[in-house]
């Protein structure tokens, strides 16, 4: 569609796939995003001659054309890296996924005999009572309630900050859909199930998952487009259903109004609509308002040596803050200098603006390491110092998937609907928990879609038990 111009919001995954593919279609593109890298939480950020993503990113579809998408804007350098992941529960450390002699020795026979029980109960009610409304149901049914309690609860809740009651059961069945305690049984012997929560092995830029997006962004920039960087959106104007400008700032405080032909925004949904100038209807607005984000901590060190073996571990420990520890070293070598030290990532999740969010850095980067040392891991950088490091804080990265949320969303997407040249994509775009390969599956289809080259509804994307994925890395 020759003459069209088309900006996008946000310069992650998502945004970036669609700026690409609406190059590529023959329009002009503009890229508008708020921090100083490309790559959104998929960046990787280089400190002390390491690299750190913002919490582990692999890489796994079963979608042929994402995956070789993501290839070649890696240049063709990526690992295939076999996965390695535990959980840490007390002071013991779980094979993830589960494997039943391991589980049985770190648990102890009669906590398994009460797991099995729990999980020949839950069968036994499964087929008369009614779909489950909650993460808590959905779990309790699949494994039952001892395991649930015994593995679930304490880090769902870490992370996501509300009970499992008030989580909805569409966030378990997208995220862990398949698997039960008989599949994760089945695996552990050897009869392979197609589950992605089970997928034991991923594909990895040699240098970080950030290096495709910025290679997507060299690309582009060559190709003509702008992608403007430390760029905030303010407002976005409309008329009636149609957007027709956006204001930017820029680092400067510079403001700008440029009018706008078609607009795609993988900028959080909430955040958009609150832009809009006039305002959406107040039943709309309310809508927006019962969002909820869960705000990100990334506490990067480099350590000496190399730790522990895993790719990412699971603290499921109650008595730590940390939900999850990373290693990058052992995602790719090339991400520390040498072998003398290991970047690690620290994870905390947290509302924006809470106790946890308004810790310093310097404060933030002691509990790391304290709690890296309760865990039995040295916090000491070389030569025996406390470890160096820095903070990454990403607000609203998390779209909370509470059991009202789908009302919500309803009301908001069926006012969008109205609209012919505004699109949201992406995981905060659309409010829903996407991996890279959905963010960037929603790209290329609302690009698609946006420049009548078919119609595609980005909100479908892993809906589908297409994108429930398992085995190896292709």
């Amino acid at each position: 569609m020759g003459g069209a111009a088309v900006t996008i919001i946000g310069g992650g995954p998502a945004g970036l796939a669609a700026a690409h593919e609406a190059q590529r279609l023959g329009a002009a593109v503009r890229v508008v995003e708020r921090g100083l890298q490309v790559g959104g939480l998929a960046r990787t950020v280089e400190f002390a001659n390491h690299r750190f993503d913002v919490g582990p990113h692999r890489f796994y579809t079963t979608n042929d054309e994402v995956r070789r998408f993501f290839i070649d804007h890696a240049g063709g350098d990526v690992l295939r890296v076999r996965r390695l992941t535990r959980i840490r529960l007390g002071a013991r450390y779980f094979d993830y996924p589960l494997t039943p002699v391991a589980t049985a020795l770190g648990l102890g026979p009669l906590e398994c005999l009460r797991i099995l029980a729990s999980y020949a109960a839950a069968g036994l009610r499964r087929g008369a009572s009614q779909p489950p409304a909650t993460f808590e149901d959905w779990v309790v049914a699949a494994f039952g309630r001892r395991l649930f309690e015994v593995f679930f609860r304490t880090y769902t809740e870490k992370v996501w900050g509300i009970p499992c009651r008030e989580i909805g059961a569409d966030w378990a069945a997208q995220r862990i859909r398949g698997l039960g305690l008989g599949a994760a049984l089945a695996n552990a012997f050897g009869q392979r199930r197609a589950i992605k929560t089970l997928a034991d092995e991923f594909l990895y830029p040699r240098r970080g998952a950030g290096s495709v997006y910025e290679a997507i962004a060299a690309r582009l920039r060559a190709g003509g487009a702008a992608v403007e960087l430390g760029c905030i959106v303010e407002a976005v104007d409309r008329d009636g259903s149609r957007v027709t400008a956006i204001t930017t700032r820029d680092g400067q405080g510079r403001r700008e109004t440029r009018p706008v032909d078609r607009l795609m925004s993988s900028a959080p949904l909430s955040d958009l609509l609150a832009m809009l100038s006039p305002p959406p209807p107040q039943d709309v607005l309310a809508a927006c308002g019962a969002l909820r984000y869960r705000s990100h901590l990334a506490v990067n060190l480099i350590v000496a040596g190399n730790p522990f073996p895993d790719n990412w571990i699971y603290v499921h420990s109650p008595d730590l803050r940390a939900a999850r520890i990373a290693n990058y070293r052992n995602f790719s070598p090339d991400m520390a200098p040498d072998e003398a030290t290991s970047p690690i990532t620290v994870e905390y999740f947290c509302f924006a603006g809470d106790a946890t969010w308004r810790m310093t850095d310097d404060a933030l980067l002691d509990l790391a390491r304290a709690e890296l040392a309760a865990m039995g891991f040295s916090a000491a950088g070389p030569g025996g110092a406390p470890a160096a490091g820095f903070v990454v804080r990403s607000a609203g990265a998390y779209p909370v998937i509470d059991v009202a949320h789908a009302d919500h969303i309803a009301a908001i997407r069926a006012w969008l609907s109205q609209f012919a040249n505004l699109l949201p994509i992406g995981r905060t775009g659309l409010f829903r928990y996407n991996n890279q390969d959905h963010a960037i599956a929603t790209g290329l289809l609302g690009a698609r879609t946006m420049l009548g080259h078919g119609r595609f509804d980005p909100w479908q994307v892993n809906i589908d038990a297409a994108y429930i994925e398992a085995g190896q890395a292709a």
